[in-house]
């Protein structure tokens, strides 16, 4: 009987794979002379929209939700400041530790509004000063965006505070501790799952890195440094980290990748960028403006690809349909799949971290090394930005670059020193100064002039 059930299940399969690759052909392809598409209509037809649904439902793939909700920090907590690690995407650690842990943060982020309770911090802090992870993201999210983003279906109407600070404890059970620190705000899940998996990767971790351990790691809430003290008014988020030792980073290398060392532009990257916009290479115009910017133009789109290695895209009329709902959820993950792809035609492997979607707008930045890369410039403030309306792309914006790590290394700078020359650049404006963010030092700077 379930042989029988296997083999019907495969045959619809089937039968829906070969519907979904015919319709691409006949909605796709140019089958007549002189550009003539005598399938052109077939785009307002019921199944072109069941194709069109289809293909975007394989597109947004699961290791895109994965990058969109990667930690650029994880800290793997044992009870002792002296053997805290601290661990970027780019340690070989990070993505066991991660892949084990989603699982309970699945869990945790499917829960009813009635299985959350709020906490004092200290029981927080009890959490960070036992075996747990710390787990900090590039940006708040809010707790319905980061559930769906996980793979749950939006639950919880009633949990309405953001974070970008979530701590795991595993021991004796699992926990999932959320920070919105911004509102002085905690809160505490429990979950059922197994943590030995995720319990292993971490002794490993500890193993591995028991003879690597170059600083002792201290939460700003160690030191007492999250309260003001006699006159000192200036107080830091309970979990900025402070090391013991500077830290060396490595220095990043950044290569445009269209242009080559004789001036001309690459033109097979720029044709798999013009295929990521459906622009037809073969019915567009094409003309180069002063300075070298090469425009592209069709119907109902602007596509510019400077020397510089910005791109531009704009569309003309209602934009470039890329979700059907228009959800934030659809919109963030179909913008980062056409990034994904650019990345791809350039050859660039970055991890690309959400930085704020605000209303329509959408922005991601390259992280290198675990460490954003700051874009300065008129024209981009992020490695992409986009504006996306009602499920249309309306414009996107980003800086083609690919980068490499060099065998040097640059020291950071001390923390303390680096406090005081905040604290006294800004003390002449104010009286009491918060600081709510860590920035971990940018490992390279892209200027656009």
């Amino acid at each position: 009987m379930k042989k029988e059930r296997f083999k019907n299940i495969l045959l619809v399969f089937l039968v829906i794979m070969n519907f979904v690759l015919g319709s691409k052909i006949l909605v796709d392809k140019k089958l007549w002379p002189d550009g003539y598409n005598f399938f052109s209509n077939v785009k307002n037809l019921q199944f072109t929209k069941l194709y069109n649904d289809i293909k975007s439902y394989f597109a947004v793939e699961d290791k895109l939700k994965t990058k969109v909700l990667f930690p650029e920090n994880i800290v793997v907590n044992t009870g002792d400041q002296t053997t805290r690690i601290s661990l970027h995407p780019n340690d070989a650690d990070f993505e066991n530790i991660y892949t084990e842990a989603e699982p309970l943060l699945k869990s945790a982020f499917s829960s009813d509004a009635s299985e959350i309770s709020t906490i004092e911090k200290n029981e927080l802090y009890s959490a960070l000063s036992s075996n747990s992870l710390f787990l900090e993201f590039p940006r708040n999210f809010s707790f319905s965006l980061f559930s769906e983003l996980l793979g749950n279906p939006q639950k919880v109407s009633s949990v309405t505070f953001e974070f970008s600070n979530v701590v795991i404890s595993y021991s004796p059970r699992a926990s999932i501790y959320i920070a919105d620190s911004e509102n002085d705000m905690y809160y505490k899940i429990n979950v059922q799952n197994n943590t030995e998996k995720l319990v292993e990767k971490c002794n490993e971790c500890l193993e591995s890195n028991a003879h690597n351990l170059q600083s002792v790691i201290n939460y700003s809430y160690d030191l007492k440094f999250d309260k003001p003290f006699g006159t000192q008014k200036t107080t830091l988020n309970p979990f900025i980290r402070i090391y013991s030792t500077k830290i060396n980073t490595p220095i990043i290398e950044s290569s445009n990748p269209i242009i080559y060392e004789d001036g001309n532009l690459n033109e097979n990257i720029i044709y798999d960028i013009l295929r990521v916009f459906n622009i037809n290479s073969g019915t567009m115009r094409r003309y180069t403006q002063a300075g070298g910017t090469e425009v592209f133009v069709e119907n109902n789109a602007i596509l510019k690809i400077s020397k510089s290695g910005l791109l531009e895209y704009s569309a003309t009329d209602t934009g470039l349909e890329i979700s059907s709902t228009g959800s934030e959820y659809s919109n963030i993950l179909n913008t980062l799949r056409i990034t994904s792809e650019i990345n791809r035609a350039i050859g660039n492997n970055c991890v690309m971290s959400l930085s704020s979607p605000n209303n329509s707008e959408i922005s991601f930045d390259y992280m290198i090394e675990g460490a954003k890369v700051n874009v300065l410039g008129d024209n981009l403030s992020s490695g992409v930005t986009a504006t996306v309306e009602n499920g249309k792309l309306k414009r996107y914006k980003q800086l083609l670059r690919n980068y490499t790590s060099t065998p040097e290394s640059e020291e950071s700078p001390e923390f303390f020193s680096s406090l005081d020359n905040a604290i006294s650049q800004y003390s002449e404006y104010m009286t009491e100064i918060t600081v709510l963010v860590q920035t971990p030092g940018s490992k390279t700077s892209e200027v656009l002039v």
